[in-house]
């Protein structure tokens, strides 16, 4: 006798497959944006360690008279334009933190699916277990029954011919 629920628990299967599928994928791309996030970072870091750097050069040249004043308003102008830039580096982070928020509400939303895919596919196997279990209990009183009458007909037989 086939069970059936057996398509249902193909389904269940399949579904609880492609939820843990889904999963990884939105758990690799948090990983993937996280990554994104540092390298935004780490070039801001390098940015700053840049301007930083320049400032401290274009000081030493006008104190040693290396850099004339002309050349100061040019270097200042140049310093400026380098803070803007750390600006816009800084919107890129924020709006990849945003990104990465996004990507870890997507994969939280996967995992809730999968834990309710595996559940669903749980209860249908349990009972799956319960119907089997069922069906080996009603073999063995048939086999018992089966049993018994061969064991009545033999002694009824012995009886007739005894």
């Amino acid at each position: 006798m086939e069970y059936r629920l057996q398509a249902l628990l193909q389904i269940r299967e399949r579904a609880e497959e492609q939820a843990k599928e889904a999963f990884a994928r939105a758990v690799q791309q948090v990983r993937e944006e996280e990554a994104f996030l540092k390298e935004l970072e780490a070039e801001l870091q390098r940015m700053i360690e840049d301007r930083h750097r320049r400032r401290k050069e274009y000081s030493d040249k006008l104190a040693s008279g290396q850099m004339k004043i002309l050349d100061q308003a040019a270097a200042s102008r140049f310093v400026e334009r380098l803070k803007e830039l750390e600006a816009e580096q800084q919107g890129r982070i924020d709006g990849q933190r945003d990104t990465v928020r996004e990507a870890e509400k997507l994969a939280k939303r996967a995992q809730d699916a999968l834990v309710e895919a595996s559940q669903d596919l749980k209860a249908l196997v349990k009972h799956k277990e319960k119907w089997m279990e069922e069906r080996r209990r009603e073999r063995m009183m048939k086999d018992e029954e089966m049993l018994d009458e061969i064991a009545q007909t033999i002694h009824q037989q012995k009886e007739k011919d005894g």
